[in-house]
């Protein structure tokens, strides 16, 4: 909110005042689309209000300016009936939900958790953020035709043959970012950085640019002819959370812990903090993902003690190190979990971390056990124009590295060396993601 981030004084007043002029005309609760469309209605689009996603922005706008009105709005539109309680009771309510509308709800109810300490709440939003991440492709997306799949169906794997629609990137990564960040911030849990990291690197790094007229990049392909292009209209909602994402890579990437600081994300960055009245700075440099090595020097203005936490990846092979000024860390390295580094720390000290990359395969859906997609660490590799190129799981693992500065893998089909790249690296050509093996 501007209050926060740009220090607007006059944030609050005009905030105030929107609020009185929207009251008369909000509903008496939160209103499923549902609801909305059995409403007159000129046309289906002006059912989309999701008065249930209000409650996240409503709860903030109380805990910066303490007016209670807005906390009783928030309660107001949470979507318990029909979603967070049976949510809470470990009932995936998902399926047939337009999907970046109902991760974005999850946000509300971590709100309502750190708000109103409500345990119902939470329980909903981990045990509905765990359901989107069982139905998501390798790339981190999910929700194609923009709605979840009932389990059991192969529905992922059927739709890369029926739909080019397969995620809306920047409102998913948008919406998958907040709710990560919010259950990293409760839990601690490495897992949810893990998918920050591979929506990240798999979608919204690689989307076309904004134009200016308004034409936006709206979803990520993974059709079996899959390629990049523009929504058709002009700006639709993903012209708007584009920019949003992006402010959200750099309070994604590092976390407060009560002793020290959680290294969530690794990109070229600098963290500034005060510890008592002694500043302190991380400065972290890297080619993650496309090298496995990370540097982190410490700033002090004078020594002190803290643990600075390294997310090990869930998938980081054996081979992956941690050193301080050249010395092993003599610290445990355990996939899926943080590394916990406590020492006193002085200025001048450096973190080398290199996170071993392996190549695996990993299945679309369990319906589909043969239809594969190749991972190399955190990057998902994308075949470039071979729609029809053939692998084995022997060769789809062997690939030869690296034309290109490290940015392309050759891997031999049937017929012939095919190129693979990240998402990022791919333009105009066409790609294909899985692979039927």
């Amino acid at each position: 909110m501007p209050t926060s981030f740009a220090h607007d004084p006059e944030a609050l007043s005009v905030l105030a005042r929107a609020t009185d002029a929207v009251l008369p005309y909000l509903p008496s609760k939160a209103l499923t689309r549902a609801e909305m469309a059995d409403k007159p209605h000129k046309n289906i689009s002006w059912t989309w209000d999701e008065s249930y996603t209000l409650p996240e922005n409503l709860f903030l706008a109380y805990k910066r300016s303490g007016d209670g009105r807005y906390l009783e709005l928030a309660q107001r539109f949470l979507l318990d009936r029909d979603y967070f309680d049976q949510l809470a009771d470990g009932h995936n309510m998902l399926p047939g939900r337009h999907a970046y509308s109902h991760v974005n709800a999850l946000c509300s109810a971590t709100q309502a958790y750190l708000v109103l300490g409500s345990d119902k709440h939470l329980r909903a939003a981990r045990n509905g953020f765990g359901f989107v991440l069982a139905q998501s492709f390798a790339t981190g997306g999910w929700g194609p035709n923009e709605e979840f799949c009932k389990p059991g169906t192969g529905t992922l794997g059927k739709s890369l043959t029926t739909t080019h629609a397969s995620f809306e990137t920047p409102c998913g990564a948008y919406g998958h970012f907040k709710i990560a960040r919010y259950l990293t911030c409760i839990a601690g849990d490495s897992r949810y950085g893990d998918s920050m990291e591979k929506i990240l690197y798999n979608t919204i790094l690689g989307v076309k640019p904004l134009q200016r007229d308004g034409f936006s990049f709206y979803y990520s392909d993974y059709n079996n002819d899959g390629s990049k292009v523009y929504y058709p209209e002009q700006w639709p909602c993903c012209s708007g959370t584009f920019p949003q994402i992006t402010a959200d890579y750099g309070i994604s990437s590092y976390f407060d812990a009560p002793d020290g600081v959680y290294v969530n994300l690794f990109v070229p960055s600098r963290l500034r903090w005060k510890r008592g009245s002694s500043r302190m700075a991380l400065e972290q440099k890297t080619d993650y993902p496309y090298s496995p090595d990370i540097s982190i020097r410490v700033h002090a203005e004078r020594p002190d003690s803290f643990t600075l936490y390294l997310r090990v990846p869930e998938w980081a092979g054996p081979g992956t190190t941690v050193s301080v000024n050249g010395r092993s860390a003599g610290a445990q390295i355990q996939p899926g979990s943080f590394c916990a580094l406590h020492r006193e720390w002085k200025g001048g000290d450096v973190v080398e971390y290199s996170i071993e990359r392996p190549l695996r395969l990993e299945q679309v859906d369990a319906e589909h056990p043969n239809t594969v997609a190749l991972l190399f660490g955190p990057l998902a590799l994308f075949a470039v124009n071979s729609p029809q190129s053939r692998f084995t799981r022997a060769q789809l693992l062997k690939p030869s590295q690296q034309a290109h500065a490290g940015r392309e893998w050759r891997v031999q089909s049937a017929a012939a060396p095919v190129a693979f790249r990240a998402f990022p690296d791919i333009r105009d050509e066409q790609y294909r993601l899985y692979h039927e093996v």
